[in-house]
C-alpha cells in the first residue's frame, strides 16, 4: 500500500519540480513568505479583505445616493401635480389647475380635456393621460326600460348599461389630480347623481371643481319637436341637492352643412339669460365652436353680462378652422373661454396663437378701447382687459383726401377715422369717400377699406357717416365683402344724418342687422331722448349715443352726461364739442368718465 508513495518520492521528475518541498519540508522559505506578504497588501496599506469591504461600502453609498436623488425628483414631480388638500367644488377651474401644478397661467387654452371617459377602460385611459379634465356622461342603469334602476352609471346614449357606476367613477377620479365635468341627457338622472356627489363629498371630500352640464334650450337648427332637458328643474335640483358646483347650461345644436348651418341668435341668448340670471353659481356656456364666430355678436353680449360667466367651446366631427378660433381668442379674455377642441386642430391653434406680430382678428362691432389696447400689445400676445388708457385721449381724424389718409396711416396716431360717404351722379349706388381741399381726388369706399386691410394693426377705427338709406345698403354690402375676405379687423361705427322719423330709424337698424350686423350703431341725440326706446335696448349691436353740447352750459352738460350712465348693456357716449375759442373745459368729461363702468366709454370729438 505504501509503495506507490515511496516510488513517487523517489521519482526524479518530482524531485526536480519540487526541490524545496522534497529536501527542506521542515524549514520556511523566507523569500516566498516575503513575496506573499507583499501580495497581501494593496495601495500599500489594505489587505484584500479590507479592499473588498471598502468597495462594497462605496457601492452601497452610490446606490443610496442615486436612490435618494431619484426619490427627490419623483417627490417633486408628484408634488407639482398634487391635488390641493382643500379646494371647493364650486371653485374656479383655472385656480385649481394652477394650485395642482398642471398649468402656470390663468388661461383657458391651457386646460386639456378627455371626452366620454365612461367605461372603466376609457376612464383608466383618461386617468393615465395628460388630460386635466374628465368629461363623462351620466344616466340611469336601464334607463327607458321597465328594468330601470335608481343607480347612476357612466354611459352616453343610446347606451343604458355600463361596467362603471358614478360612485366607482368618483372614487377613481378622486385618487387622481383630474377635475370633472358631468354631462346629463335626462332629468331623471340629475337628482340621484347629485345625491351621490353630496354623499361622496361628505365621506371623501371632493377637493376639485365639479361642472354640471345639460342642454336646457333649443339651439341652432334644432327642430322644435326635440325636447331639451327642463332647465328650471335642472337648476332647482342643483340648488336643493348640491349647489356648490359650476353650472354649464347649453343649447341643443344640429349642424349639417350645407343646409343646416344657422347660428346662435339674440333670442337664444336672452332666453338663456332669463333662465340663469338669478343663479348664484359660476356659469360656463357650452358653445358649438363651428358656429361661434358667426354668432359672436350675440354670444359676446351674453358673456358681457356677468363676470361669473365663461364659455366652453366644444366640437364634434366637424373641425373648426384656426382663423375662427383666433377670432374668438382675440375678442375675449383668456380666463373666460375654454377650448374643448380635438387634435390636430388644437395644436395648430395653440401655435398660431403664440405667433408674434400676427394679425389681430378683431370683431368690427367690438369695443374701440379693446381694439386699441390689443393693437398696442400685439407683440406680447395680450388680450382685451380693462385698459388704463383714457378714452378721452382718442383722436377723431377727418379723412379729406388720399394725402390725409396716408398721413394718418403712417403716423402713430391712435383714434378714429371720420369718413363722409358720398356718391356721384354717374354711379349713385357706388359709395365714395368725400374729398375736399387741393388734392380732392375722389376714391371709392372699397379702395379705402382694402387699403386699411393691408395695415391691419394700425390703431385706427372707422366711423362711416352715411347720408342716405340707399348708400347705407351699398356700404353694408361692401363691408360684408371685405369682412369675408378677412380684411376688416377693426372697429366700424355707422351713423346716418337723415333719420328724422321712427320709421327711418327702424329701417336703418333693420338694414344693418340683415346686411352686415358686425358694427357699432351711432344714434344721434334726436333718436332717443327722453328715454332709450325699447327697440334700441334690444339691439344686438353695440351702440354709441351721439350728443351735441354746443348750446349747453357747463352745468347742463354735466347733468346730461350723468343721465346717460347705465342706460344700456354695451354702449359708448360720443360728445361732439364745438367750442369757438377752443378752450374746452375738460374737467366735466374727466369727472364723468370715471363714473362710467363696465364696457361704457366716453369720447369727445372737438372741431377745434
Amino acid at each position: 500500500m505504501n509503495e506507490p508513495n515511496q516510488k513517487k518520492d523517489e521519482d526524479p521528475r518530482i524531485t526536480e519540480k519540487l526541490p524545496n518541498r522534497t529536501h527542506h519540508s521542515n524549514q520556511p522559505d523566507h523569500k516566498e513568505s516575503e513575496n506573499s506578504t507583499q501580495r497581501a497588501f494593496y495601495l500599500g496599506c489594505l489587505t484584500k479583505q479590507w479592499l473588498i469591504v471598502m468597495c462594497v461600502c462605496v457601492g452601497l453609498f452610490i446606490l443610496i445616493l442615486v436612490s435618494a436623488v431619484t426619490a427627490v425628483v419623483i417627490t417633486k414631480k408628484s408634488a407639482s401635480t398634487a391635488t390641493p388638500l382643500c379646494f371647493p367644488t364650486n371653485g374656479d377651474m383655472l385656480d385649481f389647475l394652477i394650485l395642482s401644478g398642471q398649468i402656470n397661467n390663468r388661461d383657458g387654452l391651457l386646460a386639456t380635456w378627455f371626452h366620454r371617459a365612461n367605461s372603466k377602460d376609457k376612464m383608466n385611459e383618461a386617468l393615465s393621460s395628460n388630460a386635466m379634465i374628465l368629461e363623462s356622461d351620466v344616466t340611469l342603469e336601464g334607463y327607458g326600460t321597465p328594468n330601470v334602476k335608481p343607480i347612476p352609471i357612466m354611459a352616453h346614449p343610446p347606451n343604458i348599461y355600463s361596467d362603471n357606476t358614478l360612485d366607482q367613477w368618483l372614487d377613481a377620479v378622486l385618487a387622481s389630480p383630474k377635475a370633472m365635468k358631468l354631462d346629463f341627457k335626462s332629468l331623471d338622472s340629475v337628482g340621484l347623481s347629485l345625491d351621490v356627489l353630496n354623499q361622496k363629498n361628505k365621506s371623501r371630500n371632493i377637493n376639485r371643481p365639479v361642472w354640471i352640464n345639460a342642454d336646457v334650450l333649443l339651439g341652432p337648427n334644432t327642430p322644435g319637436f326635440v325636447p331639451p332637458l327642463n332647465g328650471t328643474r335642472f337648476l332647482q335640483f342643483i340648488q336643493e341637492k348640491f349647489p356648490d358646483v359650476t353650472v354649464s347650461p347649453g343649447w341643443m345644436v344640429l349642424y349639417l352643412p350645407p343646409l343646416l348651418t344657422k347660428t346662435y341668435t339674440r333670442q337664444m341668448m336672452e332666453d338663456m339669460y332669463d333662465l340663469i340670471r338669478d343663479v348664484p353659481q359660476k356659469v360656463t356656456f357650452p358653445i358649438y365652436t363651428v358656429l361661434a364666430r358667426s354668432g359672436w355678436q350675440h354670444i359676446s353680449w351674453l358673456l358681457s353680462l356677468s363676470s361669473r360667466f365663461s364659455l366652453t367651446l366644444w366640437q364634434d366631427s366637424f373641425h373648426p378652422n384656426v382663423s375662427d378660433l383666433l377670432f374668438i381668442r382675440d375678442n375675449s379674455h383668456p380666463t373666460r373661454v375654454y377650448y374643448d377642441i380635438y387634435e390636430p386642430t388644437l395644436s395648430e391653434f395653440k401655435e398660431a396663437a403664440k405667433e408674434q406680430g400676427r394679425v389681430i382678428r378683431f370683431y368690427p362691432g367690438g369695443d374701440l378701447m379693446d381694439f386699441l389696447h390689443l393693437v398696442h400689445n400685439a407683440d406680447s400676445n395680450s388680450h382685451p382687459t380693462n385698459t388704463h388708457h383714457s378714452s378721452l385721449a382718442v383722436q377723431w381724424l377727418t379723412v379729406t383726401n388720399k394725402t390725409s389718409l396716408f398721413n394718418f396711416l403712417s403716423d402713430a396716431t391712435v383714434g378714429m377715422l371720420l369718413i363722409q360717404v358720398t356718391s356721384d351722379r354717374i354711379q349713385p349706388r357706388i359709395p365714395l369717400v368725400k374729398a375736399s381741399g387741393v388734392d380732392s381726388e375722389v376714391f371709392t369706399l372699397q379702395y379705402f377699406l382694402q387699403l386699411l386691410g393691408q395695415r391691419p394693426n394700425v390703431p385706427l377705427g372707422v366711423h362711416l357717416q352715411i347720408p342716405t338709406l340707399q348708400l347705407l345698403e351699398a356700404t353694408l354690402k361692401i363691408l360684408q365683402s371685405i369682412y369675408e375676405q378677412e380684411q376688416l379687423y377693426r372697429p366700424v361705427w355707422i351713423s346716418m344724418a337723415s333719420l328724422t322719423t321712427p320709421a327711418d330709424t327702424q329701417h336703418f337698424m333693420s338694414a344693418v342687422e340683415t346686411l352686415f350686423p358686425y358694427v357699432t350703431l351711432v344714434l344721434k341725440q334726436h333718436m332717443w331722448p327722453p328715454a332709450i326706446p325699447t327697440s334700441i335696448k334690444h339691439l344686438s349691436q353695440r351702440v354709441a349715443l351721439h350728443i351735441k353740447t354746443t348750446s349747453l352750459q357747463k352745468a347742463t352738460r354735466a347733468e346730461m352726461l350723468r343721465s346717460l350712465i347705465g342706460l344700456l348693456d354695451r354702449y359708448d357716449v360720443l360728445v361732439e364739442e364745438d367750442t369757438i375759442n377752443c378752450k374746452m373745459d375738460s374737467s366735466v368729461y374727466k369727472d364723468t368718465e370715471v363714473q362710467f363702468v363696465g364696457s361704457t366709454n366716453l369720447y369727445v370729438m372737438s372741431k377745434c
